[in-house]
């Protein structure tokens, strides 16, 4: 079935897991109910979600390490009848009344938050079943579909959790899950699988980035997603990996497109059977029409390149507009990331009280290496426009993060008031 860290779960130990769900007093009804799961446990979750999908039920999925009480929260918010936290033994009801769940049965996140407000987002079982069917068919196009999935990503997202473990599943591929990272796990799954396919995040990406150079190993195939990848971050992992993938999508919609063997950092390849993205030449706001349903606007700027492949350039809500001028916050991040010695750069709008829109960055340095804000804006004066070099430069030891590892330029934003 699936293997987490060096626990391996066969079909027999699954089905005892499934068995035992079945006689607890929270699943003692007929009736259509949706329940949360928040916990950091792999198999719990992954044990847990199935049973559920299997019984005609929903599920909320949280951040497992979210406090109980915003987890109850977020439970009561979307409609919950009981809470599993941590543990399968810690259950909280959350409504004594058994009220059927009119809703059909689905798989419900919150969204990042990255631009506002988390929203419930809501897709069925039989939308992910869709999903996974196309995705997993675009991997065997591309010879990809016996590769072993290592999942880096948390699971607690559809990223990792129905790309990454239920996708292999339908195929009948054993996934590795690697919880807690542990650097030594990783390399020593990765050498172990020779015809590996690693799922993890630009932010992770860049920690292992020294321990793979290091060890001096080349990758099978890599697949990042949850945010875009810097130029710099893509183009040191291409000199040490076969085939360099990057996931395009959202929570509405699941995974939209695949760019197997990237041309490019900001590459979103070619949408899945059953999704289009209305795009042409010139850059506009990516619409993602789902094949016999809805519309969605996504909020990102991109265009399609001659090569009829997808092209990322930014969110629409992250364009600084310096003087009437726009201004394209990865364009300025590539550029600074060029710069000898700059590891990772994130640039974001800023205020003034009398120009209005500014360009702020904030910059970490390489390890061994010494930057000063006055480098980083001579370099950016000798390469961009002067209306996208930064104003203010932040030399920083780290680039704040949220648990999706998605940096939000909102919060960036907020903490610059």
């Amino acid at each position: 079935m699936f293997k987490v860290n060096n626990r391996a779960i066969p079909s027999s130990d699954f089905q005892s897991m499934m068995d035992s769900y079945a006689q607890l007093v929270a699943f003692q009804t007929t009736v259509h109910r949706c329940y949360a799961i928040c916990s950091s446990d792999a198999v719990l979750v992954i044990s847990l979600v199935h049973f559920i999908r299997q019984r005609g039920d929903s599920v909320l999925l949280l951040f497992g390490e979210t406090p109980i009480d915003t987890a109850k929260r977020l439970a009561e918010k979307a409609g919950c009848v009981g809470l599993f936290y941590g543990v399968i033994e810690q259950y909280v009801p959350l409504d004594e009344v058994e009220t059927k769940d009119v809703r059909l049965p689905s798989l419900y996140q919150f969204s990042s938050g990255t631009t506002g407000e988390p929203k419930l987002i809501g897709r069925s079982w039989d939308e992910l079943a869709r999903e996974t069917k196309h995705y997993n068919e675009l991997l065997s196009r591309y010879s990809l579909g016996e590769a072993t999935p290592i999942i880096l990503a948390s699971i607690t997202h559809s990223y990792g959790l129905i790309t990454g473990v239920f996708s292999a599943m339908e195929r009948g591929i054993r996934p590795v899950i690697i919880s807690g990272q542990n650097p030594k796990s990783i390399l020593q799954s990765i050498i172990r699988i020779p015809n590996h396919i690693i799922y993890a995040v630009p932010s992770l990406l860049a920690g292992l980035a020294p321990l793979f150079e290091y060890s001096a190993i080349q990758l099978n195939a890599v697949i990042s997603s949850g945010a875009p990848m810097s130029s710099g971050l893509f183009e040191e992992y291409r000199a040490k990996t076969k085939r360099m993938i990057q996931q395009y999508g959202c929570t509405e919609a699941g995974c939209v497109s695949l760019a197997v063997d990237m041309e490019s950092y900001d590459d979103l390849g070619e949408t899945l059977g059953h999704i289009s993205v209305l795009a042409d030449s010139d850059p506009a706001e990516l619409r993602i029409q789902i094949i016999g349903g809805v519309q969605l606007a996504t909020g990102d700027l991109g265009h399609r390149a001659v090569s009829g492949r997808l092209r990322f350039l930014g969110r629409i809500d992250d364009l600084i507009n310096v003087a009437g001028l726009k201004v394209m916050p990865l364009e300025v991040e590539e550029v600074i990331c060029k710069l000898a010695g700059v590891s990772e750069a994130v640039v974001y709008r800023g205020s003034h009280p009398l120009a209005g829109d500014i360009v702020r960055a904030q910059v970490r340095a390489d390890a061994n290496a010494s930057i000063t804000a006055e480098q980083v804006r001579e370099w950016c004066m000798r390469e961009l426009p002067t209306y996208k070099v930064p104003t203010d430069v932040q030399i920083v030891t780290s680039i704040q993060k949220m648990p999706s590892g998605k940096i939000s330029r909102k919060l960036l934003e907020q903490g610059e008031v």
